[in-house]
């Protein structure tokens, strides 16, 4: 008897749950434009991806100004090679390509990705702006 009253507790809690969720997730607000959908999902796909390396790159500039951050996935740690501060790093899947070399202009630096779901490149730049980088 125990049993059967947690169990229908249980559910009926799941069942609570998912109401509020699925009804929060389909509120919306009238003071701003619905995004487009598949804008969204690419900023969204690669977004960590560049605040990570974004990061990295911050973290490097904290001792010295570079003129370039290596942004590697075969360190484990802040390294000097080559006379360049090289960054550990690694890319998610959701990203085909990222910045590899971040050169670095009077405190400005753009890194790029390229999402990997649907091939658009979006860059950050050193304030954490990330916007779709223009077609050259």
């Amino acid at each position: 008897m125990k049993r059967n009253t947690l169990l229908s507790v249980a559910l009926g809690l799941v069942i609570a749950v998912t109401g509020v969720a699925g009804l929060t997730g389909c509120s919306s607000s009238d003071d701003k434009p619905a995004a487009s959908s598949s804008v969204a999902a690419s900023t969204a796909d690669v977004a960590g991806d560049l605040t990570t390396a974004r990061q990295a790159v911050l973290d490097a500039l904290k001792d010295k100004a570079w003129a370039q951050v290596m942004l590697a996935s075969d360190v484990k740690e802040p390294t000097v090679k080559y006379g360049l501060m090289v960054m550990p790093f690694v890319k998610t899947d959701k990203a085909e390509r990222v910045t590899g070399t971040v050169t670095i202009d009077g405190g400005k630096f753009v890194i790029e990705a390229v999402s990997a779901a649907d091939g658009t490149t979006w860059q950050i730049d050193q304030d954490g702006t990330i916007t779709e980088a223009k077609k050259k």
